[in-house]
């Protein structure tokens, strides 16, 4: 079972090549990941790890599944996610914080535009999931003011049903979204 919050390119956007389509995304983790970090035994505990995900790239710098070091969780701990650019060097760096610690994954991508946003349930070996997953308190911050930014970021969400409470801006660079809840998908891969 993988719930996660990422972002990626749109094809075609600044810098897509030589890079492509890949996804930042911190993922948690019920089971065994691609992610190449000293994982929990199967089964045995949620964990968390900042992740970089590319399928379809070329380039073996970026092809594959990337990763920082993995954290053991506790049900129903909250977590505080933060994926952020520093835009003098193009890396970005994801940093999970819960009451169980803290870890941070970084990768440079070349200053590739990442202007989607997404939020997922993927469940594998017919895992299911009850319940929907509400990521809270979720701020995306653009690199530029524009006017509609806030007012029709992309975003998209696993499942069926799910809902993204309007996002509402105070500067034009910055857009809060108060809930984003996705349903557990229909059909499990």
């Amino acid at each position: 079972m993988f719930l996660w919050p990422g972002l990626e390119p749109r094809e075609g956007g600044r810098n897509y090549y030589p890079i492509g389509l890949g996804v930042l995304q911190p993922v948690l983790t019920w089971g065994d990941a691609c992610a190449p970090v000293q994982q929990p035994p199967t089964y045995s505990t949620w964990w968390i790890s900042g992740q970089y995900v590319n399928v379809y790239s070329k380039d073996p710098s970026y092809a594959d599944c990337h990763s920082g070091r993995a954290m053991s969780l506790k049900v129903g701990e909250a977590l505080d996610i933060d994926i952020a650019l520093d835009q003098a060097t193009g890396v970005w760096t994801q940093t999970i914080t819960g009451k169980s610690g803290s870890v941070r994954y970084s990768i440079n991508m070349g200053k590739q535009a990442q202007n989607m946003a997404l939020f997922a349930i993927e469940p594998w070996d017919n895992a299911t999931i009850p319940n929907r997953l509400v990521f809270s308190d979720t701020t995306i911050t653009f690199q530029n003011a524009a006017e509609q930014s806030c007012l029709s970021p992309e975003l998209t969400y696993t499942g069926t049903g799910g809902t993204i409470t309007a996002p509402t801006t105070t500067d034009g660079r910055r857009c809060h979204i108060d809930t984003v809840t996705v349903n557990p998908p229909q059909s499990v891969v």
